[in-house]
Formats: C-alpha cells, structure tokens, sequence
C-alpha cells in the first residue's frame, strides 16, 4: 500500500465512524466510496499479479560489441479496471540494471527495446521484477520474476591488425635445421663450415672450385600459427579493467581472423577454469573462435609465465606465435623469449590501460633486442 492508499483507508474508516455516530449521509457516502475504492483497487492489483504471464527473448541471441541487441517482452495479464503504469526492472547487457515505465494494455503488452552492447561476454538479459499499481495509486505490489534471463553473447569486433610474419626456420640453430631440412630437395649450396656432414659435400662443384662445397636444403615450413591469450585477471585498474579486457578479446579476434582469411592452420587454447582448445583454417571457423573468446571469462587464477612455458612443447609443429596479455613481468619477458629461441615467430602484444608504465617499457625493449615482435595497445 502506498502512502495514498493508507490516507485514503484511514479517511474511509474516519468518515465511516463519524457517519454512524452523527448519522450524517454525506460522511457516509464519502467514506463508502473512499473504501470501495480501497478494495477495487486491491482486486485489480491482485488479479493482475495474479495471472500475469511474461515472455521475453532476443532474437537471435548474439551482437556484436558496439551494436544493439533487440529485446522482445510480452506480458500478457488481466485486470477488471485499466492499471497504472508497470514499473519494470531490467538486467542489461552492460551488466547494470535499469528501470523502466511501461504503459499497459487490456489484456496484453508488447514491447520491443533496443539496448546498446558496450563490453564483450555472455550477459543475463531480461525482466527482474515488476510493479503493478492500479489507476489511483493506491496499492503497488512487487513481483520478483522467476523465469531465467534470456542469454546474449556480444563478439569482440575483431581489430585492425598487420599481417602476422609466418617465418618458420629462421633464427633456428644449426642442429634444428638439420632435423627439420627435407634431403631430398637440395636448394642450393655454399662453402663448407666446421661441423657440416661429408654427406653433404658436392663433389664435382667442390673439384671445379677447388674448395669444399656443400649442398643446403630446404627446411619445410612448420604448419601451425599459435595464438596464445592471457585468461588471468586483467591488470587494470577497476573502472578500465572491461575496457582492457576488451581490447585484448578484440586484439586476438584481429590476429585470428587475419590467419584464418589466409587459410593458416591456427590454434587458439584457452587456459581458463575449464580449459579448451579450438583450431581451425580457414574463414569459416572464425564465427565459432569469436563466440569461444565471448564466453571465456577472463579471471582465472593462473600464472601466466607457466602457461608460456607449457607451450613450448608444441613450438616444434608451430611457425608463428602471437600472445595478448595485459601483465607483462621478468618471469612472461623471459618465457617468451624462450619460445622465440625455438624458432617460431613470435608477436608480443601488451594491452593496458593507457601507455606503459618504466618497468614494462624496458621490458617492451628487452623483447625487441631479443628479436621478438613486440608492441603494445593503449584503450
């Protein structure tokens, strides 16, 4: 009951007693009214509570970042008097809750809302709760929804990102190359060196030159390009940490879809609390990594220098790397570092909020000297 509808029963109930004890009609006729009203009131507002039915949805269930998603809500209800004004209480996909007015009509409402998308994730969106009062304000009674919210993914909009250098073989040491060197394609050849095999001698050249010359093969080209994103939590001050979060879902959505446009087998593993891994080479499976970004929750409790570490494993097979993360310390410069000296290429990318900080800078020049794309993106 509303503080309306308390003075409106305590005037019924003083001109109902003021009635009986003077016999005044026109007291009694006021007061009579006053509870009518109380109780007409009271049985809309119930009878609507009562038999209200919502549906809710958002066709097709993902947007992408920056867009907007439509919100379809029917609720359909029944009252003997036209209600007041629904109060409406609905989740966002921004995270936040808002509320809303919402004219209703006889027997049903429908009504179609358009809301913005700003940060990637998977968001309940959806009706909480709702308010029905009736026409004179009298009563207002709350009702908390229990139908689920409807699920909307928001893709990270993949962002504009060079070309990833694929050069496997180069940098690689001298034993690498010689386990990897296809000895049936004989490229070209050189001067011998300390260490070459006598197997690889050319003979007849080396008669004709006088010196010892030597046959160089071609080394095959590793298949795999790596992209390799930090699920830890983001290192980001509290009011910037989506906005870092989603520049690196965006960031890594750019490499991907530039490796698999130019049909490159690509790895994407996931290390998060349930740990997955999605490959893929082509365009066609891009759709599917960019939902599997929007659903990690990026969070985890990991190290991610260890998971650096963990990969090396699969650096023989692997030609390129790429790795997104906003925490650059000692113990990640010198992991990846490491891979680098395993021959693939590797592209560091640091997202943070803003230009890096002394420490992050030499550690951002560190993996330049050590032959290591680096850079850094600024949100």
């Amino acid at each position: 009951m509303t503080a309306r509808g308390f003075y409106t029963l305590l005037l019924g109930l003083m001109l109902m007693v003021t009635a009986l004890s003077v016999s005044s009609e026109g007291a009694f006729l006021l007061g009579a009214a006053a509870l009518i009203a109380i109780a007409v009131s009271l049985v809309c507002v119930l009878c609507a509570l009562l038999t209200c039915r919502i549906t809710q949805d958002i066709p097709g269930g993902q947007a992408d970042r920056g867009s907007a998603c439509v919100y379809a809500l029917l609720i359909r209800m029944f009252s003997p008097l036209p209600l007041g004004p629904l109060t409406l209480t609905v989740a966002l996909p921004s995270g936040r809750q808002s509320d809303f007015t919402l004219a209703p009509g006889y027997l049903s409402t429908r009504s179609e809302n358009t809301f913005t998308c700003p940060h990637v994730g998977v968001f309940g969106v959806g009706l909480i709760s709702i308010a029905f009062t009736d026409c004179f304000g009298l009563f207002i009674l709350r009702h908390r929804v229990r139908q689920p919210l409807s699920k909307l993914t928001v893709l990270p909009v993949p962002a504009k990102t060079a070309p990833l250098q694929y050069s496997p073989g180069e940098g690689e040491s001298t034993v690498t190359q010689r386990a990897n060197a296809d000895l049936t394609t004989p490229a070209d050849t050189r001067a011998w060196q300390e260490g070459d095999e006598l197997k690889r001698v050319h003979w007849k050249l080396s008669m004709r030159r006088q010196t010892l010359m030597v046959h160089t093969y071609e080394t095959p080209q590793r298949p795999d390009a790596l992209v390799i994103l930090d699920c830890g939590a983001v290192s980001a001050p509290e009011n910037r940490r989506a906005a870092v979060a989603d520049a690196m879902l965006e960031t890594c959505a750019g490499v991907l879809k530039g490796l698999l446009e130019a049909k490159r087998l690509t790895r994407l593993p996931l290390t998060g609390d349930a740990p997955r891994e999605l490959s893929g080479q082509g365009p066609e499976h891009l759709p599917a990594m960019l939902t599997a970004l929007a659903q990690e929750p990026l969070g985890a409790a990991s190290d991610f220098s260890r998971v650096l570490l963990m990969a090396s494993r699969r650096m023989q097979r692997t030609g390129s790397t790429a790795i997104i993360t906003s925490t650059l310390t000692p113990a990640v410069a010198d992991a990846a570092i490491m891979l680098g000296r395993m021959g693939p290429h590797i592209r560091f990318v640091l997202v943070c909020a803003g230009e890096p900080d002394a420490t992050q800078t030499k550690l951002l020049g560190l993996l330049w000297a050590s032959g290591i794309e680096a850079a850094h993106v600024a949100c």
